[in-house]
């Protein structure tokens, strides 16, 4: 909590300040708590910048699931459904080409999740995962799911990923609202502690997740490579991105990471982070056996190195049924609740209306923001009565339920940047200097939001419209019966 404390209203470079009695008698414990913070403020840094760039995309996926959440079960309704069964989790690294064979072996033993594009790899080589696993935004998915057979795995998406994949997909269907989604959860009612899954930098963190939720007792990865051996980016199969860009990523990747054959193999920074983000999972999940059966990848920790014919030998005694996750979902009932249908539809009304009121409500204080500078130097009285007005015109913006998880999702650097400045708003008593502020920073900040209400009214339109073609769909699927 300090260290997120820090992070958000942090304005500058941090000094570390000790007293000599710790400097003296505690020198390693400094150390250590000056390296975890700043591990985690780079942390936090790219996490906002992430938040930053997929903004609108994100936004608009939960806004656009909201209608598909309510009519499919959620990951947390599968609580240890295959309890003690062995989950292989297949990645699109360049070593999945290896063992593709092998996986066709292993279908019949171990429940298989894709996670990501892996999907077009195992369906080009005949191979039907248990369950695919979707998180990524980007339109891109288009690619990936573009083959019908793609469409028509059992699928779990996240409240994060691309819509259009769950709106095209054929089978059976899990939802899985993220614990960094704040907009499912305002119009869910629901709390981060009811949410099991939480974002990861990379889909098979979601993968590895939803596994252990099912109650894997031993989860075996494939094809998670986390680097480039033989100068490959992917395995083959995988086609989404054009083989120009994947190479010029690799003729550029800077660092090196030690594989499983005990050689070198080159990466980057962003599968630096990944290897990072398993293996922060692995040690989350003690009760877990973790096995990395990725024939030329990086060493993961906590994983050991077993190749996937030594896998075989173990898992050819264990059974899985070929259709196990899509039975299980077709068995459960997954009726909606009406009333909870009702609910949402209403927030979202009602919050589509309430934009329209922002809307007028930053034009009044932008009107009082005119003078304010001007004033608080030639009528300080007048300038302080205005400051007031403008604090309390901003406050019950702010304030709205909805305001928070709705802005900080569609820009989330803007909130963050005044969030910072805002202590120093409010403990600023020179008037001439607090009128400067406030005319700067929360003028800037009342300018962007307004820009982006056009942009959040769409959203909210399509949205409503979606979740009453969804309500009608069903009501006539009801009828029929």
């Amino acid at each position: 909590m300090m260290f997120h404390m820090l992070s958000s209203y942090m304005m500058e470079d941090l000094v570390f300040i000790a007293l000599r009695k710790y400097l003296t008698d505690d020198m390693s414990t400094l150390r250590e708590v000056k390296e975890k913070f700043q591990e985690y403020r780079q942390s936090f840094l790219v996490d906002k910048h992430t938040e930053n760039r997929f903004r609108e995309e994100w936004t608009r996926n939960f806004l656009y699931h909201l209608s598909d959440v309510l009519y499919t079960p959620s990951i947390e309704r599968l609580f240890h459904a295959f309890e003690g069964a062995t989950v292989i989790v297949v990645s699109s690294g360049p070593s999945l080409q290896e063992d593709i064979e092998w996986l066709k072996k292993l279908r019949p033993h171990a429940l298989i999740i894709s996670a990501g594009s892996s999907i077009q790899a195992l369906i080009k080589h005949g191979i039907h995962p248990h369950l695919a696993v979707i998180m990524d935004g980007h339109s891109v998915n288009k690619k990936i799911f573009a083959s019908s057979e793609t469409r028509e795995q059992p699928l779990l998406f996240t409240s994060s990923s691309y819509y259009e994949i769950s709106d095209q997909n054929c089978a059976g269907k899990i939802h899985s609202i993220m614990k960094s989604d704040a907009v499912s959860q305002y119009f869910f009612g629901l709390s981060k502690e009811e949410l099991f899954i939480s974002p990861t930098e990379t889909v098979a963190g979601t993968a590895i997740q939803a596994a252990a939720y099912l109650g894997a007792k031993r989860i075996i990865l494939a094809g998670q490579d986390l680097s480039f051996p033989d100068n490959k980016f992917y395995a083959d199969g995988i086609e989404h991105f054009a083989a120009e860009t994947t190479d010029k990523i690799v003729q550029e990747a800077p660092k090196k990471v030690l594989n499983v054959k005990g050689t070198y193999n080159i990466t980057d920074e962003s599968f630096s982070l990944m290897k990072d983000g398993v293996e922060n999972l692995i040690k989350a999940l003690p009760r877990i056996e973790f096995i990395n059966s990725t024939r030329n990848g990086a060493v993961i920790e906590g994983a050991p190195y077993e190749p996937m014919e030594e896998m075989y030998k173990l898992l050819a005694p264990e059974s899985v049924d070929h259709d196990a996750i899509a039975d299980l979902i077709n068995k459960i009932n997954i009726a909606a609740d009406m009333n909870k249908v009702q609910d949402v539809r209403d927030k979202l009304i009602a919050t589509l209306g309430d934009l329209s009121n922002v809307r007028s409500e930053i034009a009044a204080i932008h009107k009082l923001m005119k003078k304010i500078r001007e004033f608080s130097r030639t009528k300080p009285a007048k300038a302080q009565s205005m400051v007031e007005s403008i604090e309390q015109m901003w406050g019950v913006i702010a304030n709205r339920d909805w305001f928070s998880p709705i802005f900080e999702s569609i820009m989330p650097i803007e909130i963050a940047r005044f969030d910072q400045v805002l202590p120093v708003i409010v403990t600023e008593h020179q008037l001439t200097r607090k009128s400067d502020l406030i005319y700067e920073h929360l003028g800037k900040l009342l300018q962007d939001i307004t820009a982006q209400i056009p942009i959040l009214e769409e959203m909210f339109s399509e949205s409503i419209r979606r979740l009453d073609k969804k309500t009608d769909s069903d009501a006539v699927v009801h009828k029929d019966i």
